[in-house]
């Protein structure tokens, strides 16, 4: 058997409080039983003074209990106690329109939890059922509740939402190009305060392979030094073979949470330079403030975050007028970044650090194959070309002539 947690302790003595003066009115005390009055003592009947009185004491140690759940909250991001949230609600839907009684509800048996699934299955994907019990399991921790949730059945009927739930899949992510870029370029004017943050914003997350979480804020008031990286984040520079490449710290990432992770921008040479990009965005946008979102931008004398959501809803615009918008959405520019430097023959190893992928699997998000395959077996054949003109001493321009020659 599991103790009550503190913080619906807390309540209940509230809640037994309001109760019990409602139903039983305290008579001042005469002088001789008289105190100093302190929101710590009430004038409560003296059967519950045990209860309802209290010292510094009590009032720390509920302190340390509200804290304890406070730094629990924070093991987990904003957006994933949102998802868990829904799971939340679901199940309670669920229960309620079944009539469960309420002490069942935890902690939850399997059978529940296994009616709950099969109940959810083919009206979602397996995902989402999945986020819904892991939601369940964390509001169990929180409570001190045994979880069940590794019952076979649990398990069983995971697995069937996960194939009945195909249909439900979102399409694949369609990759950001070249030819998106160009076109957001010509749409935008970097001379512009709001252009020139969009702008560098669009080419980090493209040639730096990161998430756009990572570099735009969800709201205004969501920023936090913690989390996102800021304006006075120390930005390094060096030449790599001749080419100038720039890095800094992300605070927090989706893998590796607070240990954060780099974002490395290496200088192209062209129009698409996200150096070039980055610098006039800092230039453009002058802000002394430095505990602001990287990409801010003065709007009329006033510093404004660029968040995911305005980043997003003004390039698909652009995007849209040019008939490219079809499957573009945040992921995108991370996977089409990926793309065109695993076109251009760099090793997935590197892609996958650069991107701080924790494992090969970003290969999942390869697409345009066609692209990618015959640009790897032609780099194949130049390879072995070079090593057979050097064995013979023979000049690659003079190989060609051979090939034309049969």
């Amino acid at each position: 058997m599991y103790p009550l947690p503190p913080t619906l302790l807390h309540h209940l003595y509230l809640q037994l409080f309001y109760l019990l003066v409602m139903q039983q009115k305290a008579r001042h005390p005469p002088l001789e039983n008289s105190w100093t009055p302190s929101p710590l003592r009430p004038v409560v009947p003296a059967d519950r003074r045990l209860i309802l009185w209290t010292t510094p004491h009590s009032a720390a140690l509920q302190n340390s209990l509200d804290e304890i759940f406070k730094q629990l909250l924070a093991a987990s991001t904003l957006s994933t106690r949102e998802t868990y949230g829904a799971g939340l609600l679901r199940f309670t839907q669920f229960c309620d329109r079944e009539a469960i009684a309420e002490r069942l509800r935890m902690p939850a048996s399997p059978i529940l939890l296994s009616a709950f699934v099969a109940d959810a299955i083919g009206s979602c994907t397996g995902e989402c059922i999945k986020n819904w019990l892991s939601g369940l399991r964390l509001w169990h921790i929180f409570n001190r509740a045994e979880w069940l949730g590794s019952d076979r059945w649990v398990s069983s009927l995971q697995k069937s939402a996960f194939k009945v739930g195909a249909p439900f899949k979102r399409p694949p992510r369609e990759p950001i190009t070249r030819v998106h870029l160009h076109a957001l370029q010509s749409a935008l004017d970097i001379s512009c305060p709001l252009d020139a943050a969009i702008w560098a914003c669009a080419l980090t997350v493209f040639w730096g392979c990161r998430r756009l979480g990572e570099l735009t804020v969800k709201s205004p008031g969501s920023f936090t030094l913690e989390h996102d990286v800021s304006r006075g984040t120390d930005v390094s520079s060096t030449l790599v073979d001749g080419r100038q490449v720039l890095a800094f710290h992300l605070p927090w990432t989706k893998t590796t949470s607070v240990r954060g992770g780099e974002c490395i921008l290496t200088a192209t040479g062209d129009e698409l330079c996200p150096v070039r990009a980055l610098y006039n965005h800092l230039a453009v946008n002058k802000i002394s403030n430095y505990d602001v979102p990287l990409f801010s931008f003065v709007d009329v004398n006033r510093i404004t975050f660029l968040t995911k959501s305005n980043f997003l809803k003004i390039t698909s615009k652009i995007y849209s007028s040019n008939n490219l918008n079809h499957g573009v959405f945040g992921q995108s520019y991370r996977i089409g970044g990926s793309l065109e430097l695993l076109t251009v023959g760099v090793a997935p190893e590197i892609v996958m650090k650069l991107g701080g992928w924790s494992s090969l699997c970003f290969l999942l998000y390869w697409r345009r194959l066609e692209l990618l395959i015959p640009s790897a077996i032609s780099r194949a054949w130049a390879a072995q070309q070079a090593e057979f003109a050097q064995k013979n001493s023979i000049s690659i321009d003079d190989l060609d002539n051979l090939h034309i020659l049969n």
